[in-house]
């Protein structure tokens, strides 16, 4: 098995660096795609290709460069394009803001081992981990309501022509062209993928505010009582202001679990390049949109003090 991650950066220098190294700890190479960023992020990722190989000189780490507006989908299926290029037989999907549990990693014999999952699934499937959405630190996730309710997110897939990304999406995560059933060998508790989504609360608040002010200017025909359903949930479980009665069972007081230290210790020495912290560049993308188009152009939406 080769197997190829892909990471789609924009102004990740907060988390770059710890989240790029650590999927280096389980993939066998990382295309690395970076959007314009304005941040340390170019001389974070030279840093890594400098450790591991520039992916020209056939080293382990692969550099593309994406300008113009945001397309997920596009930037997706570049590194896709990039991965096959360079042998893949498998493809890992590897956001920024996510670090596999080092449970996960240390011990190859283990069944939990994150390789010999992905290398075992079935064909025609993607294999999926259990998500951990991380809240207001590095040791606690939501256990319940719609940021815990059990959340497995898809990580990787044996490389198949049929599969591609493409049209105009936002958030799509699994690739187009063929059904792949979800593979799901890791039970909640037992490991799998914690997302660094909500460990800064002031970032949590930026980046939702920028979401809303992205799908305005994207979607114009969206209805602000939809943007405002989807992009209101961070805050709490009843924020929406939306009654969803497949929902229901999300809409109550939030709990958190303990990360367990095992998931963290063996990248203690990378924590380093990890500053949860840092001011997040989507205030200032959610100021510069708003005087650009004018305020008009997002009333209604709650922007939560961003702009």
């Amino acid at each position: 098995m080769k197997l190829v991650g892909m990471m789609p950066v924009r102004n990740e220098a907060w988390c770059l660096g710890l989240s790029a190294r650590v999927a280096l700890m389980w993939c066998d190479e990382l295309v690395i795609l970076n959007h314009e960023s304005q941040d340390a992020t170019h001389l974070i990722i030279r840093g890594i290709q400098e450790e591991h190989g520039y992916g020209d000189d056939g080293g382990h780490v692969h550099y593309l460069a994406a300008s113009g507006g945001w397309d997920e989908m596009a930037h997706r299926q570049f590194m896709l394009d990039a991965a096959r290029e360079r042998g893949a037989t498998h493809l890992a999907i590897c956001d920024a803001d996510e670090v596999l549990t080092g449970n996960l990693l240390t011990v190859p014999g283990n069944a939990y081992y994150a390789r010999s999952c992905i290398e075992a699934a079935p064909q025609n499937s993607i294999t999926q981990l259990p998500l951990y959405n991380s809240r207001n630190s590095l040791t606690q996730y939501h256990s319940n309501g719609v940021w815990g309710c059990n959340r497995f997110l898809s990580v990787a897939f044996a490389n198949d022509p049929r599969l591609y990304w493409q049209g105009d999406r936002f958030h799509s995560r699994e690739p187009q062209g063929a059904i792949l059933n979800p593979y799901k060998p890791i039970k909640h508790g037992e490991g799998g993928t914690l997302h660094l989504w909500g460990v800064n609360e002031r970032r949590l608040r930026a980046k939702h505010a920028l979401f809303k002010c992205v799908e305005r200017l994207r979607w114009p025909n969206k209805s602000i009582q939809a943007i405002e359903a989807e992009y209101n949930l961070w805050r709490d479980p009843q924020a929406a202001g939306v009654k969803w009665p497949a929902q229901t069972a999300w809409q109550q007081p939030w709990t958190f679990a303990d990360v367990p230290a095992s998931w963290w210790e063996p990248y203690l020495d990378l924590m380093k390049y990890l500053d949860v912290d840092a001011i997040p560049y989507q205030e200032a993308e959610v100021q510069r949109l708003v005087a650009e188009h004018g305020k008009e152009r997002f009333a209604g939406l709650d922007l939560f003090g961003v702009a």
